[in-house]
């Protein structure tokens, strides 16, 4: 198996390929960035390119949540027009929490979180692939072609709260504003990390972001952590209802930190449950200051005197010195993209 986090921006964009139990490969994509700016012709383009020069299908397309740096690759897509007619997507399943209901929210185009956006796509989608919602921890394991899925978020509440948010115009542009303040904050990454107060956890109000599809995905006994921007709170409550505890805790290979390693999105319960080395942060220093230094702190406490990699889609000056007023830090490593790769590459 291999897995690709794209370098997207402060986005994900994540292609899955591996031989199934039936001896042919197949393709699962996890949402794939922004519908703006130039960061697709680099990315997902690629992507579907070399899928089509396979001659393979995507089997499998996940689109987590409606906010624009997830679902927004998917509508540019949709606009290449000459790629899109190449592709076939009457194959394709895609797991989307969408709503019935149809309106115009009036947002304004600058909004990173659009119903709009979603209701082109699920149009779309109806008309062109197999249209799967109601993806929910409810669901048992699922097992595609020897990938186990154990869906984690949203819980019921929470895809219902979503379709409330998409019915109704004001709740939606009030959860906007709340999420877009708390994401305004500044830059943290000139705080050392024994200067972090980690007493103190902030939560994600974010409907939008507690809708996430996030799940365990299992191949061949190694286990990975999808959590898009799911709340902690979430994922820890569904993972203690497997049975996992701070004495029975989760392996992972790796774990994408949630929400782009938002101080809102990681908490101390959810990370003392699970036991993993490999930390993977989607995001680029700069779109509202993500990854935040407080999560990457959080972490390096919980885990101890255990190593802890940290790897970053996106290599520039605001990634690259998160830990520069730091010095040495002893069993902590920063990783970045390989040149010329588009992203971190990972094999299972």
């Amino acid at each position: 198996m291999e897995i690709r986090f794209l370098s997207v921006g402060c986005g994900d964009g994540i292609c899955i390929r591996f031989l199934g139990d039936d001896e042919s490969y197949h393709n699962i994509l996890i949402d794939c960035g922004t519908e703006k700016g130039n960061k697709y012709e680099g990315s997902l383009k690629k992507e579907l390119i070399a899928i089509k020069e396979r001659k393979e299908k995507i089997d499998l397309w996940i689109i987590t949540h409606i906010d624009d740096d997830h679902i927004g690759g998917i509508l540019r897509f949709v606009k290449d027009q000459a790629l899109f007619k190449e592709i076939d997507l009457s194959a394709t399943r895609f797991w989307f929490n969408y709503s019935d209901h149809d309106y115009d929210t009036g947002t304004s185009p600058d909004n990173f979180k659009s119903v709009k956006q979603g209701i082109r796509l699920r149009e779309l989608l109806k008309q062109k692939a197999l249209l799967q919602q109601f993806i929910t921890d409810e669901l048992q394991l699922i097992n595609f072609f020897g990938v186990k899925f154990s869906i984690l978020s949203p819980n019921r509440q929470k895809f219902e709260d979503l379709v409330l948010e998409w019915k109704n115009e004001e709740i939606k542009i009030i959860e906007k504003k709340a999420a877009s303040f708390k994401d305004a904050e500044g830059n943290d990454h000139d705080t050392k990390i024994d200067d972090f107060d980690l007493e103190l956890e902030e939560s994600d109000t974010s409907t939008a972001n507690a809708s996430s599809i996030a799940f365990i995905l299992e191949y061949k006994a190694k286990k990975f952590l999808f959590t898009a921007d799911a709340h902690p709170q979430i994922l820890e409550n569904a993972l203690s209802q497997l049975g996992y505890s701070a004495e029975n805790k989760l392996h992972l290979e790796f774990m994408q930190v949630p929400h782009h390693g938002s101080k809102f999105n990681t908490s101390d319960g959810l990370l003392k449950i699970i036991s993993c080395s490999n930390y993977i942060i989607s995001a680029d220093g700069f779109k509202h200051n993500l990854p935040n230094k407080k999560t990457l702190a959080r972490i390096i406490r919980v885990e101890e005197t255990k190593p802890v990699n940290f790897f970053i889609t996106e290599l520039n000056s605001a990634t690259k010195s998160i830990f520069s007023v730091d010095g040495i830090l002893e069993n902590v490593t920063l990783n970045f993209p390989s040149a010329g790769t588009g992203g971190l590459i990972f094999t299972l």
